[in-house]
């Protein structure tokens, strides 16, 4: 049985390191940084799947975001308009009655803000 640890590099008469063991040595630090390589690009390649499925649901909620939104302001439009007609057909039934309230409204108005 040997005295030497499995890890460690074998060393011949003078001390020196044996140079298969070397090449074992250098052929596993190479396997190993390729692996590195390979486990890298392998990370790399899912953060980027992972991007690109955020950004496709990103795009999608901002799509639903701008459709609600433009529902919401079509419907403000429509109640607007609702109430304008109903306004001006109110203003056409008593004419008399609206130029008096208008003229109530722009007197406290006027009151409310002189200073």
């Amino acid at each position: 049985m040997s005295n030497t640890k499995p890890n460690t590099p074998r060393t011949n008469e003078t001390g020196n390191a044996n140079p298969a063991a070397e090449g074992d040595l250098e052929t596993q630090v190479k396997r190993l940084r390729e692996d590195f390589t390979q486990i890298a690009e392998t990370l790399k390649g899912m953060a980027g799947n992972r991007a690109n499925s955020a950004r496709a649901q990103a795009s999608s909620l901002t799509g639903d975001l701008k459709d609600t939104g433009e529902q919401y302001f079509r419907q403000a439009q429509q109640t607007v308009g609702e109430f304008e007609e109903q306004l001006s057909e109110k203003v056409r039934a008593e004419p008399v009655k609206a130029v008096l309230i208008a003229a109530a409204v722009g007197y406290f108005y006027a009151r409310l803000f002189k200073n």
